[in-house]
């Protein structure tokens, strides 16, 4: 442990117990260096190791099915008590700063119906609150690397390879790396979950936006051909108003013209009756002279100067008559067809009168301004007609589909925004997890090979030898840590529960604890008859590696509990238990070896 560490270290001062197995009441004292817990067997040594680790909060106990059977025979309630030192350190701050007190008392008490309940300075409190301080300087009840209780080497030695480096990381303070890429896991496959649910859920509004975007392209479509529609027949009525107006015009146009006919026919008719008035008047004239030759004619009779003078005006008489008829059937040819143009000139002007009416009603349908050319009413009629089938041809298009289009838009952009986001946070998951995994590797790796070190050291001073191997670092899971062993010049064997004998099992968890203490966080440590098993000259060589963890290692409260007398050890806080008529009873024994 380093110094730092050693200063903010919680320091476990005292033990109470109370009705607890073979104790009625008991104050064991705890100093900051090895406490040597020696007595005979049954007398409760193993008890008070069992008890620290119910104080602190363990919920199960390999000596008792369940806790209430911890409690001392007789009795209903049992408590354990552990005190620790609070009090503020060389800056001036306590290990635990919100308890404002020089002691942390930590209480547990033990009920004979199962219930069992926690006090933190005499105030209760919850299990999880008790879990988070003492996790805040690597105390761990449950874990056998920090507190290793009787019988518990074969249970150690029987660990597969990832539950002993899960151990290791637990004891040394790296659980947390591992915690860590669990979480980077679990968010990672959280969103990558997400990312499907999303993508999912991107597929179908692709789809369903896809549908909505055809059924808009269908209304737009239908309101540029309803607009285009509106336009041609908002042109068609330009295109009937000119072109009423337009024969308006050639109607007037051609009364104009017939009018004038009709004037210069009147004209040529009062010239044509001129002519034979004038001609029927030299007629008269000519009738009066061949009166006055039949007159004479019957007075002196025909002489050959009234013959002649009467064959001349017979012939001129006959010339007379034919120009006469012949003038008066021109005019009446031409009053005929004066008749006949002014019967066109009236039917002409009530189709100019219609087409006025016409006109009039064009006019009043006439929509904005007029156009500078319009083509004619019959191939607007055709465009009209092809616009009207394009539209029928879209069948039935929904009114709204602009607005779920736009809507369905947004709802993909959004989620198309979204999975972008969702990737990137992956991509960065993704990159955290390696990272953490990375530095994982590393400090695992960097820490095996530190404890390999003194394993080494300590197996050789055990009569062995030892290494340490990682294997399946690139899986977390499945990463673990082999124990490999030998003794009396053996090959290198895998430590298990089967191969080793017993005492070879406890040298090579000796060695690999001790090799450990450095690095070990919590300041409370306890070993439970680890050298029951060992012969006299490993037992010797088993607490001088003790002796010099304890030493490298100060201010920190290590429990060892051993079957029988140990060698002289250095400064070490001798607790002696014995059993007087039933009851547990401790005394503190000064140390006798001064070295």
């Amino acid at each position: 442990m380093e110094a730092e560490e050693q200063e903010k270290s919680l320091r476990l001062k005292e033990v109470i117990l109370e009705n607890f197995m073979s104790y009625k009441y008991a104050r064991i004292p705890v100093h900051p260096k090895l406490n040597l817990i020696l007595g005979p067997n049954g007398s409760g040594k193993s008890s008070i190791l069992l008890g620290v680790s119910v104080g602190l909060g363990q919920s199960r106990s390999g000596r008792a099915e369940k806790l209430s059977d911890l409690i001392r025979n007789g009795e209903d309630i049992a408590r354990v008590t552990l005190v620790f030192d609070n009090s503020p350190r060389g800056d001036g701050g306590r290990p635990v700063p919100f308890i404002r007190s020089d002691e942390l008392v930590i209480t547990r008490y033990l009920r004979r119906d199962g219930e069992y309940w926690s006090q933190i300075n005499y105030n209760p409190t919850t299990k999880m609150e008790v879990d988070e301080i003492l996790s805040l300087f690597g105390i761990d009840p449950s874990n056998m690397l920090i507190l290793m209780h009787q019988y518990m080497i074969e249970e150690f030695a029987s660990l597969d390879p990832p539950e002993k480096l899960r151990l290791v990381e637990g004891a040394v303070g790296l659980s947390g790396l591992r915690e860590n890429i669990k979480a980077s896991q679990e968010r990672l496959s959280r969103i990558v979950s997400e990312e499907k649910s999303v993508e999912a859920l991107l597929n179908e509004a692709r789809e369903t936006l896809g549908m909505w975007r055809a059924e808009y392209e269908k209304l737009v479509k239908k309101r540029e051909l309803q607009a285009l529609h509106g336009e041609l027949n908002r042109l068609l009525k330009w295109s009937i108003y000119n072109q009423l107006n337009a024969e308006k015009a050639r109607l007037e146009e051609n009364i104009s013209k017939l009018e004038e006919r009709i004037a210069s026919g009147n004209r040529i008719v009062s010239k044509t009756v001129e002519k034979y008035e004038k001609v029927w008047s030299r007629l008269n004239k000519a009738r009066m002279k061949l009166k006055r030759i039949f007159f004479k004619a019957s007075e002196k009779g025909f002489d050959e100067s009234l013959i002649d003078e009467y064959s001349k005006l017979d012939e001129e008489i006959t010339k007379l008559i034919r120009g006469y008829v012949k003038l008066n059937v021109k005019a009446e040819v031409l009053k005929y067809r004066i008749r006949e143009l002014e019967r066109e000139r009236r039917r002409i002007q009530e189709r100019i009168k219609t087409v006025e009416d016409k006109v009039k009603e064009a006019e009043g349908q006439l929509e904005g301004q007029a156009p500078r050319e319009v083509e004619p009413p019959d191939v607007l009629e055709k465009r009209i007609n092809d616009c009207i089938i394009q539209i029928a041809s879209l069948g039935t298009v929904s009114e709204n589909a602009e607005e779920l289009y736009k809507n369905y838009l947004k709802v993909y952009s959004d989620l198309e925004q979204k999975v972008k986001v969702i990737v990137e946070n992956r991509k960065a998951a993704e990159n955290e997890l390696k990272d953490r995994i990375e530095i994982w590797r590393r400090k695992v790796a960097e820490t095996i090979s530190r404890v390999n070190e003194g394993f080494r050291r300590n197996m050789e001073v055990m009569g062995g030898t030892g290494e340490l191997r990682l294997m399946n670092l690139e899986d977390i899971e499945n990463a673990g840590l082999t124990i490999l062993v030998s003794f009396g010049g053996s090959t290198l064997t895998e430590f298990n529960a089967y191969t080793q004998s017993g005492g070879e099992r406890s040298a090579t968890v000796v060695s690999f604890l001790m090799a450990l203490q450095s690095l070990v966080k919590s300041s409370i440590r306890g070993i439970d008859e680890l050298d029951v098993h060992m012969d006299p000259y490993m037992r010797k060589r088993f607490f001088q590696i003790l002796s010099e963890a304890v030493e490298e290692n100060p201010g920190v409260a290590y429990l060892c509990i051993t079957p029988g007398t140990p060698p002289p050890v250095k400064d070490a806080h001798i607790i002696v238990v014995q059993k007087v008529q039933d009851e547990s009873r401790i005394l503190e024994v000064e140390p006798s070896v001064k070295q």
